[in-house]
């Protein structure tokens, strides 16, 4: 998932929530069920192509999608440390991009609640995972027992 975020003449800001139709990532499935849930509806729903790539874009105002964009830029955090602590053996993990995203989905959800953000010395926010080897554990776990299903 991308997201954009473009200034208004207002001072606010529109947060483009882009999911890839074609290639999924794993952090679509969790953000996507938040936000069915959540109680307002995208002001726009849209579809945009970014460097050759066919996206579904929900496009909310910053205040009504504020406070929940810190929710979503954390887990999406913890997915993308997924990915760089265990990128190798996500690579040659042999079973579909589905079944790969379900699972890196379930790992990043039970450990969001303990990522938490640190700033660099430009001001820009990471999030780093309170400890990536158990997060590397739980997912090669998630792996091995997926291979056996």
């Amino acid at each position: 998932m991308r997201i954009e975020v473009h200034p208004k003449p207002d001072g606010m800001r529109h947060v483009n929530l882009m999911f890839c139709e074609r290639e999924p990532d794993p952090e679509d499935l969790w953000v996507r069920e938040r936000l069915e849930a959540f109680p307002i509806p995208p002001k726009r729903v849209l579809r945009w192509e970014r460097e050759g790539r066919q996206y579904q874009v929900w496009q909310y105002g910053e205040c009504l999608i504020g406070d929940g964009l810190f929710f979503i830029e954390r887990y999406k955090g913890v997915v993308d440390r997924i990915r760089a602590v265990c990128g190798e053996e996500l690579d040659r993990a042999a079973m579909g991009r589905g079944t790969l995203n379900q699972l890196i989905s379930e790992t990043a959800s039970e450990f969001q609640e303990h990522a938490r953000f640190t700033g660099d010395g430009r001001g820009e926010l990471t999030v780093e995972v309170v400890d990536e080897a158990k997060l590397r554990e739980r997912m090669l776990q998630r792996l091995d027992a997926a291979r056996y299903d």
